[in-house]
């Protein structure tokens, strides 16, 4: 598979989203006063790693990050 191609780009756009969404969740969880045991909170931490997580995996994987 090509380097930077399509797959690429659209798992490391996905990885975004969800990280975004994870701190959405997560924001307003914290405003609407749920603490860190709350559902709000673990989903949002969870969106979070999944995002970050798959966003290193692809780097890894492309060999980005090994320089």
């Amino acid at each position: 598979m090509k380097q930077g191609g399509v797959y690429d780009r659209s798992i490391r756009a996905f990885s975004i989203v969800y990280t975004v969404i994870g701190v959405i969740i997560l924001a307003m969880t914290l405003v609407r006063g749920g603490g860190p045991l709350s559902i709000g909170f673990l989903i949002g931490l969870a969106f979070i790693g999944v995002g970050v997580g798959r966003y290193v995996i692809q780097r890894r994987i492309t060999g980005e990050g090994s320089e």
